[in-house]
């Protein structure tokens, strides 16, 4: 019988399904991570997993309140750098009921709280109020909490119903303002730069050649 090449690093060192996980910080839980799938890959002894078929995230306070969730449809979480990478539809909910679309967002777990550049997104926005006024913002860095924002770009601003055509997978250039948002985040025109890990296009990149130091963010 030949022999059969096997690329060892093309299979995920475990695979789950129907995964849950919990997250603490100082000892505390913080968050609980579902998934239907998670795979954990090793590139280059950069241990990553994959969730190749979405992710619900769910952030609780100090007395184990639901205070906030995020979702995706794909999402990766770089281990040793405890960065993660959602893409297509995320959508989070913060504390104070402001809810964010877009399509591709950074977390970064080690950035302190309280200081902006813990999550960052150099995406189309939408940024949804309790009251239901929203608006767009074109690149966005945040706090842990996502209460503390900045972004680069304003695109626009409405007090209408919901759109039929979902903006977290289309960009909308738009550049008519309306009423004015209630506590809006800052906005800022020139953007800082930030440092990002791998840019992942999981319909052209397979999961085992994924490394954040070989793909750069353009």
């Amino acid at each position: 019988m030949p022999l059969v090449s096997v690329d060892l690093l093309a299979m995920p060192m475990d695979h789950v399904e129907n995964a849950s996980s919990l997250i603490s910080d100082a000892g505390i839980t913080r968050y609980r991570v579902n998934a239907k799938i998670q795979q954990v890959y090793s590139a280059d002894s950069d241990e990553y997993w994959y969730f190749p078929e979405g992710i619900y995230v769910e952030q609780f306070d100090s007395l184990l309140r639901v205070v906030g969730h995020i979702t995706a449809d794909t999402a990766y979480y770089f281990k040793d750098k405890d960065i993660w990478h959602a893409i297509g539809n995320v959508v989070i909910k913060n504390i104070e009921e402001r809810t964010f679309e877009t399509s591709e967002l950074f977390w970064d777990r080690k950035i302190p709280q309280n200081t902006r550049g813990a999550f960052y997104s150099e995406q189309l926005v939408k940024v949804t109020e309790p009251d239901g006024t929203f608006f767009w913002g074109l690149g966005m860095t945040a706090d842990q909490t996502l209460t503390n924002v900045r972004f680069y770009q304003f695109q626009g601003e409405f007090n209408v119903e919901e759109s039929d055509e979902s903006i977290r997978q289309d960009t909308v250039n738009s550049n008519t303002s309306g009423v004015t948002t209630v506590n809006r985040p800052e906005i800022v025109n020139t953007p800082s730069p930030v440092d990002r890990p791998a840019t992942i296009s999981p319909a052209t990149v397979s999961p085992a050649t994924l490394s954040p130091e070989n793909k750069i963010l353009q």
